[in-house]
């Protein structure tokens, strides 16, 4: 199956959703797209949404770790990754800790949290972290 990605601005930041198996030749478009469609502005959010697609292969990681750095560059202060696969979640956070975005990105496992896109804005639009308890962040 062939990859698609979207990028679709928000009042946020963006909103990026993967479908498919991303292969090289995806992530470089992708990669390309994000170079053209987003601005460098401060302070933006970007939301991942991987959760009908599955983790890259190794020569995808590196072109996804570029669009990484690009939009840590152009201004993103916060990301959150939405996943419903477990695979897909540990490359996700070894990307992230290889990237060094790894204080700005949360994970929201949509399997097991039904209003993940709820708690992926207060996250990004707020700074509500979900990774705290709701007593803890009161």
């Amino acid at each position: 199956m062939n990859a698609q990605a979207t990028i679709q601005e928000t009042e946020y930041g963006y909103r990026i959703t993967f479908a498919g198996f991303v292969q090289q030749d995806g992530a470089e478009k992708l990669l390309a797209a994000m170079q053209s469609n987003i601005r460098h502005r401060p302070g933006f959010s970007v939301l991942v949404d991987m959760r009908a697609s599955r983790a890259f292969p190794a020569e995808a990681q590196e072109i996804v770790k570029k669009a990484i750095f690009y939009c840590r560059e152009a201004g993103m202060e916060r990301n959150v990754v939405v996943l419903d696969s477990a695979i897909a979640a540990l490359q996700a956070r070894r990307l992230a800790r290889e990237t060094g975005i790894g204080d700005w990105i949360r994970y929201i496992d949509a399997s097991s949290s039904p209003d993940w896109e709820s708690v992926a804005l207060a996250w990004l639009e707020r700074g509500i972290d979900p990774d705290l308890d709701s007593d803890d962040a009161a």
